[in-house]
């Protein structure tokens, strides 16, 4: 296939004595700053902890790939709407809720069943502690977006300045397999808030440019709500060609399994009416649902290749 508040206060306390003048106890008034690895250690911790928070939740996914002509009249377009939800045994599987014929092969592009799991199987939380020793990140400054003030660090794969890594990489056909821009760390949850940049290295592929925006979720986790790009994709053997990339992530919600407490002294076989049995509320149709893809590497964008 040719994705928010710093607050400082300040409390000033008087006491008079009635008897005697005591001396009021010596507190900080002022958080102390923390230094950009400290930032770095925190953020990419929380990132850790948040991929593996959000295997735990259900949601719905909206994803739209378009192909844009002269005046960014739509000319091709791929629509998929799933929901990621938990069967009985507990597993997230994906069940499409609609999916229309795609119609990017008559504006040039072609999409493989490769190329659709890369794009519907986002991985939105590129930077774990994991995966930090394979990039470099420097330190920009603050910047304030909405209610938010953020840290803002630049963020380069290692690999992209390696050139003998990089034809490794291209020899084994491995694109697209890191993120390349920048993001935004809320500076009280110290957690990435936006990310905007793109997924590199790009060889015969091209990858658009993109923001994502998250959101906090339950009052603890800044999961992805929102992603866009809008970019020219320019390829070596034909024609430039624009496209507009949005996926939206909506309803979620965790996964709570059912547990049943029995008696342990004289416990009781329940008798249940037959033709009936108990289904979990995230059960699924057999027939409509299919197993969530597990990607090898993260991908926060597709990957366009033009047709041949």
């Amino acid at each position: 296939m040719k994705r928010i508040i710093f607050c400082c206060t300040w409390l000033f306390v008087m006491a008079f004595a009635v008897a005697a003048q005591t001396k009021p106890p010596v507190t900080s008034a002022v958080k102390k700053e923390m230094t950009p690895p400290e930032i770095i250690k925190e953020f990419t911790t929380r990132e850790s902890e948040l991929l593996e928070m959000f295997k735990e939740y259900s949601y719905k996914q909206e994803s739209r790939l378009q192909v844009l002509g002269p005046a960014k009249i739509v000319s091709g377009e791929y629509y998929q709407l799933s929901e990621f939800v938990f069967n009985d045994a507990g597993k997230r599987i994906e069940r499409i809720l609609r999916a229309p014929q795609p119609t990017l092969d008559r504006a040039g592009l072609t999409m493989t069943m490769e190329d659709k799991n890369a794009f519907v199987n986002l991985q939105p939380f590129a930077l774990t502690a994991t995966e930090l020793p394979n990039y470099n990140l420097s330190y920009v400054g603050k910047e304030k977006i909405d209610d938010l003030n953020t840290y803002v660090f630049d963020v380069n794969p290692k690999v992209m300045t390696d050139p003998r890594a990089l034809n490794k990489l291209k020899d084994q056909k491995i694109e697209g397999k890191y993120f390349q821009g920048r993001i935004w760390v809320d500076d009280q949850d110290l957690q990435v808030v936006k990310v905007a940049g793109k997924t590199v290295p790009e060889f015969k592929q091209r990858f658009p440019k993109f923001e994502t925006y998250r959101e906090n979720i339950d009052g603890r986790y800044w999961f992805p709500t929102y992603t866009f790009g809008e970019d020219t994709l320019v390829f070596d053997d034909g024609p430039a060609i624009k496209v507009r990339l949005v996926v939206k992530y909506k309803d979620y919600r965790q996964f709570q399994s059912d547990v049943k407490i029995t008696s342990v002294e004289g416990e009781v076989d329940e008798k249940k009416p037959e033709g009936t049995g108990e289904t979990s509320p995230a059960a699924v149709n057999k027939a409509a649902e299919k197993p969530e893809e597990k990607k090898a590497a993260p991908q926060p964008t597709p990957a366009p290749r033009k047709k041949p």
